[in-house]
C-alpha cells in the first residue's frame, strides 16, 4: 500500500481508521466504506468526511512530498448514503516545479455526488506575510464548554426547577449524543450554538456567527497533511449553524440542511491535534441559500486556513410530514 494509506491505517488509531480511512482499488482509484452520518438521525452522509477523503485521495497522488495542499474547491451533488461505499477517483492534471493540481469525484451506485479541484504548492519564503489577527476577546478553550457539558448543566438546572419534562428531554438529548464517538473535541465559546440545531428550543435574534475551539482527541503524527486532513474533515461541523442562528429554529424544522460548495485555503502549518479556533460568520442568507466565511487560527492567533461555504436551508414541517422507512435519495 502507498505511504499515506499506510499512515492512516497505521498510524491514527481506530478513530482516524473510521474517519479518513481508504482502501486503494487501483492507480488513482480508492474507496471508503467507514462513513458517517453528522448525527443520529440525519439521512446523508457527513460532508467533512467526505471533504477529507478526497483530500488523503488526492494527497496520495502528489509523489513529491515536499508539496502541500494551499487550497480546494468542492461542490457537493447529491448527498452521500452512508450505508453505500464511497469511490474516490483522481485526475492527475498537472505536476510543475511548484505547483500540482488534482481532479477528484466521488461516486456512489455510478452517481457523482462530490467533486473537487485541489492544488499543491512547495512552500516559499518570501517577505509578505501578514494577516487579521485572532479577535482579542476570545476565552481560552479551558473556559468554553462541550456540547455535553453544556447538556449537563440544562439536565441539572431543569430537575433543581422541578421541571421534569424539559430534564428528561435533556438527558434523552445525552444519551443521542453518547451514541456518536467523535474524534474530535469541541468547546463552544457560546454553549447554545452547540444544541441550535439539535433541540427543540427556539432561540431567534442572535449573531449569524459560530465560535468553536476543536482539536482532534489524540495525537497524529508530524506530517503536515495529516493535520490538513484532519482540518478539512472538521471545516463542515459549524458553518450551517451560524446561518440558522438569527432565526433559531431548530433542525426539526428543517426539511434540508445541506452544504453545496466549500473552498479552503491552507496558508501555514498546523497541528490539528492541538487547538485550534474557528469563528464563522454569514453574511448573507437569501431564497433557501446561506452563504459563509470561516477562520481557523492557531491558538497564538496565527491564522492558519480560510474557509468559506454556501448551502441550501429550505425550512418546512417535516415533524407533521407521514412516516415512512423507505430510504429516499437527497436530492438538492
Amino acid at each position: 500500500l502507498q505511504f499515506l494509506y499506510f499512515i492512516v491505517n497505521r498510524t491514527m488509531g481506530p478513530h482516524y481508521d473510521r474517519m479518513l480511512r481508504l482502501e486503494k482499488l487501483d492507480i488513482n482509484l480508492y474507496r471508503a466504506k467507514n462513513l458517517e452520518k453528522p448525527h443520529p438521525k440525519a439521512r446523508a452522509v457527513y460532508g467533512g468526511q467526505i471533504i477529507g477523503q478526497a483530500l488523503v485521495a488526492a494527497q496520495e497522488t502528489v509523489e513529491d512530498k515536499n508539496l502541500t495542499v494551499h487550497s480546494m474547491h468542492a461542490y457537493f451533488l447529491l448527498g452521500g448514503d452512508p450505508d453505500t461505499p464511497a469511490v474516490y477517483h483522481v485526475d492527475r492534471i498537472r505536476d510543475g516545479r511548484s505547483f500540482s493540481t488534482r481532479s477528484v469525484l466521488v461516486k456512489q451506485n455510478g452517481k457523482a455526488i462530490f467533486s473537487a479541484q485541489v492544488s499543491f504548492h512547495k512552500p516559499e519564503e518570501s517577505p509578505l506575510d501578514h494577516y487579521r489577527p485572532m479577535p482579542s476577546d476570545v476565552p481560552p478553550p479551558e473556559e468554553c464548554l462541550t456540547r455535553r457539558e453544556y447538556l449537563l448543566q440544562e439536565a441539572e438546572r431543569f430537575t433543581k426547577a422541578g421541571n421534569k419534562t424539559m430534564a428528561a428531554g435533556v438527558q434523552f438529548a445525552i444519551k443521542d449524543l453518547d451514541r456518536v464517538a467523535s474524534p474530535l473535541e469541541t468547546r463552544y465559546v457560546d454553549p447554545r450554538d452547540s444544541v441550535l440545531l439539535h433541540g427543540g428550543v427556539k432561540r431567534e435574534g442572535r449573531e449569524a456567527t459560530t465560535k468553536v475551539w476543536v482539536k482532534c482527541k489524540t495525537k497524529l503524527p508530524a506530517l503536515n497533511w495529516a493535520h490538513d486532513c484532519v482540518a478539512a474533515y472538521a471545516s463542515d461541523s459549524s458553518m450551517l449553524v451560524a446561518a440558522a442562528k438569527p432565526l433559531g429554529t431548530p433542525h426539526t424544522n428543517y426539511k434540508m440542511m445541506a452544504s453545496l460548495d466549500h473552498t479552503m485555503w491552507f496558508h501555514a502549518p498546523f497541528r490539528a491535534d492541538e487547538w485550534l479556533y474557528y469563528e464563522v460568520d454569514c453574511p448573507r442568507a437569501k431564497a433557501g441559500r446561506a452563504v459563509l466565511f470561516g477562520r481557523i487560527y492557531k491558538a497564538n492567533g496565527e491564522l492558519v486556513v480560510t474557509v468559506a461555504q454556501e448551502g441550501v436551508m429550505r425550512l418546512g414541517s417535516p415533524t407533521n410530514a407521514p412516516k415512512t422507512n423507505e430510504k429516499k435519495e437527497a436530492k438538492l
